[in-house]
């Protein structure tokens, strides 16, 4: 876990959490004078943070296949709905993104995904799963995700059988294309709006507040943070009392770090710059981004419960990157 209380106001707060599934490149946003409305900004910020997420939770999710406990197949997409958002939002999503109730549209389609190699892209609206409609709801004004959740339900059960047909509409056009989904890790990504600086994984999920999202200056430096609470899992430190929803098996085969010096937030930092370094990110950012989080954060600067200081962790992964570099330099396969 990744804990600090907030440093500067949300201002995404009034927005229901986006989800990236199947893990979710754009600049930051930078608002124009007169150019669009606040509430076109606060969304363009949301969604430009939620692609960054799916993006980076994709190639960490993809690299570490065969260390996690619980894997599925995976489109490496991220959905989203007219109707998770709330009502300031959503006419800016319907109009961005095409959105239509509970359909799940494509938010994010990062590059070496299934669903980039299948040639879908964000704004792409799916209509239909191997030839079954998917619901597009009761037009309701509350914002709710049941309804998307429900159609990723039904995605998730097709794609478990391996290549999946997608209705697909994406302006005027509607067309049908194949996915063929990969084994990846089991664990979806959630970006929730808040303004503390959290990050945390319950055995099923991993969750990143927006306010700590957005402090990451890089995907390096994302990666560091969601590599960290996929450690979690990896060193099965966090269980859930199912295996998950459907699509999802357990990987028998996994590898559990074994000992680990320190407690279990030291090994998930050990571990996931593993993880990262894996994915193809630099884990040498490690070490300036606890150094600079401690700066901007008293909290984090100095011990708490469970936690190393962040000048003390910083010191840590510095050691745990010279490993890694040995480890490549040796040309041994980089397993934590």
């Amino acid at each position: 876990m990744i804990h600090a209380r907030p440093l500067l106001p949300l201002l995404l707060a009034a927005v229901v959490a986006v989800t990236a599934t199947g893990c979710s490149q754009t600049p930051r946003v930078t608002p124009e004078a007169g150019a669009a409305s606040d509430e076109a900004l606060r969304l363009a910020a949301l969604t430009d943070l939620d692609q960054g997420v799916a993006r980076v939770a994709w190639r960490l999710s993809d690299a570490n296949t065969d260390l996690c406990p619980v894997v599925r197949r995976s489109a490496g997409w991220a959905l989203h709905s007219a109707r998770q958002y709330s009502l300031a939002l959503r006419p800016h999503a319907v109009g961005r993104f095409g959105l239509r109730g509970d359909l799940p549209g494509v938010l994010a389609a990062p590059e070496g995904s299934p669903a980039a190699e299948a040639g879908l892209r964000t704004g792409d609206l799916l209509l239909a799963v191997g030839g079954v409609p998917l619901r597009a709801g009761a037009s309701a004004a509350e914002a709710s995700y049941e309804g998307l959740e429900a159609n990723i339900r039904l995605i998730d059960a097709a794609m478990a059988d391996g290549p999946t047909i997608f209705t697909v509409t994406r302006g005027a056009e509607t067309f049908d294309v194949t996915v063929q989904p990969r084994r990846a890790c089991g664990y979806e990504v959630q970006l929730n709006p808040s303004d503390e600086l959290n990050a945390r994984a319950d055995g099923r999920r991993l969750f990143i507040s927006t306010a700590l999202a957005g402090f990451a200056e890089s995907d390096d430096e994302l990666a560091v943070i969601l590599g960290h609470e996929l450690a979690h899992h990896v060193l099965r430190h966090r269980r859930w009392n199912d295996a998950g929803g459907a699509a999802r098996q357990t990987n028998d085969e996994a590898r559990t770090a074994e000992g680990g010096e320190g407690d279990g937030e030291r090994q998930a930092d050990r571990v996931g710059l593993f993880l990262m370094a894996r994915a193809g990110f630099d884990p040498s950012v490690a070490a300036p981004f606890w150094r600079r989080f401690g700066e901007s954060n008293w909290r984090v600067r100095y011990p708490q419960l469970g936690h190393a200081s962040a000048g003390s962790r910083a010191r840590a992964l510095e050691e745990v990157r010279r490993e890694i570099e040995a480890k490549r330099r040796a040309g041994g396969e980089l397993l934590p």
